[in-house]
């Protein structure tokens, strides 16, 4: 890999390993709990993406141009806490590490886990994929037959816009099976603070969890051991990364000073 590529970083805790590398969308609400229907998932999906359109606007003004851009909501849709089909990534392997330990007790039952991603090796094996080919032929069909209002032939990656489930009236619309990697304009503080990179699941809620048991992948999983949270989580505040520094924010500093506080008492 080139020195110049970035490696992504994404953090997780050992208890979630039965749904690992998987969006909230496709989480299902308790453990040992079976997944509903991905069609009913992207159906409630696209609800959500309605109603957070219809209702985001009076309640932050300042967002309001990024609510109305189609993309930008889908994003700050999943930054306030919305599931989505969206998994977070951030390009900071110190960002990755403080999401790692920030909520953990000083004594934890469960070890942590940073997943470390070559992207571009993944671009590359998206760009060539069946998948991503019968995507691109889809909506270059649609169109070519339909021009759709501001959009362009090259506007494929619209298809994972959040317009609900497979259409069998409109075929050509279908969501892809595989997911995009998306490098989103920091539409908030939070976003640019967290060095936050995108990915954005097509219809298979398992393709990372597969591709991580493929020793050929360039998707690692480094475990963070129980019995060193604690010292992890002091070395990266003299490093400084800190709550209020990944939240930027009256919230997170308040966070971090009741850290602080938990630690001193």
């Amino acid at each position: 890999m080139p020195k110049s590529d970035e490696l992504w970083f994404r953090a997780e805790d050992a208890r979630h390993r039965g749904t690992h590398l998987q969006p909230g969308l496709f989480r299902p609400r308790e453990k040992g709990r079976i997944r509903k229907s991905v069609q009913k998932l992207l159906e409630l999906e696209h609800d959500l993406y309605e109603e957070f359109g219809r209702c985001g606007p009076q309640l932050s003004l300042s967002d309001v141009g990024s609510i109305d851009d189609e993309w930008d909501s889908y994003f700050l849709m999943q930054h306030h806490g919305v599931p989505t089909r969206i998994l977070d990534w951030s390009d900071g392997a110190l960002i990755a590490l403080h999401f790692a330990v920030r909520n953990k007790p000083a004594v934890s039952a469960t070890d942590s886990i940073v997943y470390v991603l070559n992207p571009y090796w993944l671009m590359k094996l998206l760009e060539n994929h069946p998948d991503r080919k019968s995507t691109e032929r889809r909506w270059k069909e649609y169109w070519e037959k339909n021009h759709p209002y501001e959009t362009e032939e090259g506007d494929w990656d619209r298809l994972y816009l959040p317009f609900g489930a497979d259409n069998p009236k409109q075929p050509l619309l279908n969501m892809p099976t595989t997911p995009l990697l998306w490098d989103s304009p920091h539409v908030t503080r939070r976003i640019a603070a967290q060095r936050s990179r995108f990915m954005i699941f097509g219809t298979d809620p398992l393709f990372l969890t597969k591709m991580e048991k493929d020793k050929s992948s360039r998707l690692v999983a480094v475990t963070i051991p129980r019995g060193s949270i604690s010292k992890i989580r002091q070395e990266l505040r003299e490093a400084g990364i800190t709550e209020s520094v990944v939240y930027p924010d009256l919230d997170g500093l308040g966070r971090e000073l009741k850290q602080q506080w938990e630690m001193r008492r």
